[in-house]
């Protein structure tokens, strides 16, 4: 009777040993399904170019696409205009810089914006206004 005790408890702890990792497991989530459920996100501060390139802080991409730079109207808003960009594959990236295609002059807004591969912007409506910056 003791030997079927101890071979049941014997049982009982091998299955502890494995199904609660596995139950553990099971609870992570993928990674990649992760990633497609974040948000577009940009971080650039107000700067002054510096050999013609704008830094950029941070940008998360849910797949891969451009992160733009556009231009701006007489009261500062975001136009079609195209003054820069970068290819970048999904993913978070950190401090990398974005060529300007001209000079502009300090005090001229910028707005960044994250396009996915046929170019076409992550937001729907207009830009969220903090991706708003300012050349120094």
């Amino acid at each position: 009777m003791s030997r079927l005790k101890i071979s049941s408890g014997i049982a009982a702890a091998t299955l502890m040993l494995f199904a609660v990792p596995m139950s553990a497991y099971a609870l992570v989530e993928n990674p990649s399904s992760t990633m497609s459920q974040t948000p577009p996100s940009v971080i650039v501060f107000n700067q002054k170019p510096k050999d013609g390139q704008i830094n950029v802080t941070y940008a998360f991409m849910p797949s891969a696409g451009h992160f733009v730079i556009y231009g701006s109207n007489g009261s500062g808003k975001a136009n079609d205009s195209i003054v820069g960009s970068v290819k970048l594959d999904a993913g978070a990236h950190n401090d990398f810089s974005v060529k300007l295609d001209k000079d502009l002059p300090a005090g001229t807004s910028l707005w960044a914006s994250l396009t996915n591969s046929d170019k076409q912007p992550f937001w729907k409506k207009s830009l969220p206004l903090q991706n708003e910056f300012l050349i120094k």
